[in-house]
C-alpha cells in the first residue's frame, strides 16, 4: 500500500519540504503541518475525511535518551500503546543534520557554478571541528530533552537569540556554561515541571561521555548532535571557505540538490530506505 500524503514538520518552502518534495517526486504529496506537536491526532483526522489509510507523518529524529547505532534507516513512529501506525522518524536529529553531510552537501554544490566548496577531507575536519567544540552543548540539551515532563515543554536551548530566527545558543560551551544552561532553565519552567536541576544535572553527567571523544554520540555526530547547532558553529568555517554565512550555504545545498537530475535516493541510504517505506507501507 502506497503513501498517499506525507505530513512533515516545517513551514512552507521550508528545508523539509524541499528535500522531500524533491526526494519522494511522483511518490506521494508532501505537505508542511508547522510543528510535531499534534501531528498524530491529524494524520487520524486526514485518514478519516480522506476515508483511506494512506495519510502518514515524517517527524525530526530528536534527541534520544538511549542512543543505539544508526542503522541508515528512519525509525518506526508509532502511538504510544503501539496499535497505531503513524509513519516515521528520522534518524538524524534534523533536517539540517542531512544538508550538512559531506555525501549531500558536496554532490549538491557540485551541481552549480562558483561554489566555494573546499576537498571534502577539509570540509569534514571543518565538521569534525565543530563536534568537538559542542560536545557538553548536545549533552546539556539531551539531558533537557529527556528530562521533559509528558505533554509540557521544557526547552531545550539556551543561550542568546541569533540571526533572523532567533535562535537560542549559548556564548560559551564549556562544562561550567552548560550547567548553568541547565539549572536556568529548569528553574525557569519550575512550575510547569517536576523534575529537578540535581536530577537533570545527574542525567548531564551520565551522558556527558557520550558526546566526548571516544563516546558512540560523539563517533555518530551527524545523526546524535543538533544541525542547527553544528551549522551555526561552523560558521565561520564556511565564511573562510567563501560562503557569507550558514544559511547562504544551507540554501545553496538546497537549490543544488533541487537541480540535480538523478535520484538523490542515492546519496545516503536512509533517503533509499525511505523511499521503499512510501512505495509500499510495512509498518
Amino acid at each position: 500500500m502506497p503513501v498517499n500524503l506525507l505530513l512533515c514538520e516545517g513551514a512552507e518552502n521550508s528545508p523539509d519540504v524541499r528535500v522531500l518534495t524533491k526526494l519522494l517526486a511522483g511518490r506521494c504529496q508532501v505537505l508542511p503541518m508547522g510543528g510535531k506537536y499534534g501531528m498524530g491526532t491529524r494524520i487520524i483526522a486526514r485518514r478519516e475525511a480522506l476515508g483511506r489509510n494512506t495519510v502518514f507523518g515524517l517527524l525530526d529524529g530528536d534527541f534520544i535518551e538511549v542512543w543505539s547505532q544508526p542503522m541508515g534507516r528512519p525509525r518506526d513512529w508509532r502511538s504510544s500503546d503501539g496499535q497505531i501506525a503513524f509513519g516515521w522518524r528520522w534518524e538524524r536529529k534534523e533536517i539540517e543534520n542531512y544538508l550538512l553531510d559531506p555525501a549531500i552537501a558536496v554532490p549538491a554544490l557540485g551541481l552549480l557554478n562558483n561554489t566555494a566548496m573546499p576537498a571534502g577531507n577539509v570540509y569534514q575536519a571543518s565538521l569534525e571541528e565543530a563536534r568537538d567544540q559542542l560536545g557538553r552543548y548536545q549533552a546539556a540539551r539531551t539531558a533537557l530533552a529527556t528530562s521533559r515532563v509528558r505533554f509540557v515543554d521544557l526547552p531545550s536551548t539556551f543561550g542568546r537569540k541569533r540571526g533572523s530566527q532567533r535562535y537560542l545558543f549559548p556564548d560559551s560551551l564549556d562544562e561550567q556554561s552548560c550547567r548553568e544552561g541547565l539549572r536556568t532553565t529548569v528553574t525557569a519552567h519550575a512550575e510547569s515541571q517536576s523534575i529537578e536541576c540535581d536530577a537533570v544535572e545527574q542525567r548531564f553527567a551520565t551522558l556527558l561521555p557520550e558526546f566526548l571523544q571516544g563516546g558512540s554520540r560523539h563517533a555518530s555526530f551527524l545523526c546524535a548532535f543538533s544541525g542547527k547547532d553544528l551549522l551555526l558553529t561552523v560558521d565561520p568555517k564556511l565564511q573562510e571557505f567563501g560562503f557569507p554565512s550558514a544559511r547562504v550555504f544551507l540554501e545553496l545545498v538546497l537549490i543544488g540538490m533541487e537541480r540535480v537530475t538523478d535520484d538523490i535516493g542515492d546519496w545516503i541510504p536512509e533517503w533509499r530506505e525511505l523511499q521503499t517505506l512510501v512505495d509500499a507501507v510495512k509498518i
